[in-house]
């Protein structure tokens, strides 16, 4: 690692070692364990996963499922657990999901997509890509679809 204030390269660190620069820190938030420093984001290490994400950290906003082995948000606490399902690619964006920075959402049968891909996805489909299961409450959609067809009848 070089410091950008001295220039001298050192081991990587939090804090610059030379007495030029008399411990300047390197950046607000530095990980020992993943190597990693970041200004500008808030970001937490989850011992559990063993990596360090974006956000306010276990128990404030994220929660680690341990049949899962990954962060997941507070508002998926009640989810349908597969055994290390997020060490999968979207099935919409093939990006892999265990290491996305992408909000992940999880679809009733248990699998998961981004937030983003499944809203487009869910304009023109309402069943899951993997498994084809429905992604929802299709009464309501029925409703919809018969009012929608009653009155193009008349």
């Amino acid at each position: 690692m070089m410091c950008m204030n001295c220039l001298k390269v050192q081991p990587v660190g939090p804090v610059c070692l030379t007495p030029f620069c008399n411990g300047l820190s390197m950046a607000k938030y530095y990980c020992s364990y993943c190597k990693f420093f970041d200004d500008e984001r808030t970001v937490y290490h989850c011992p559990f996963c063993n990596l360090c994400w974006l956000g306010q950290g276990l128990g404030i906003v994220f929660f680690n499922c341990m049949t899962c082995n990954y962060c997941l948000g507070i508002k998926l606490l009640d989810h349908k657990c597969r055994e290390k399902g997020l060490e999968t690619n979207c099935p919409i964006c093939c990006d892999f999901l265990f290491t996305s920075s992408a909000a992940v959402k999880a679809l009733p049968c248990g699998y998961f997509m981004h937030s983003a891909c499944f809203q487009a996805y869910a304009c023109t489909h309402y069943i899951c890509p993997i498994c084809s299961k429905s992604m929802g409450d299709m009464s309501v959609s029925d409703c919809f679809f018969i009012y929608l067809h009653l009155n193009s009848i008349y």
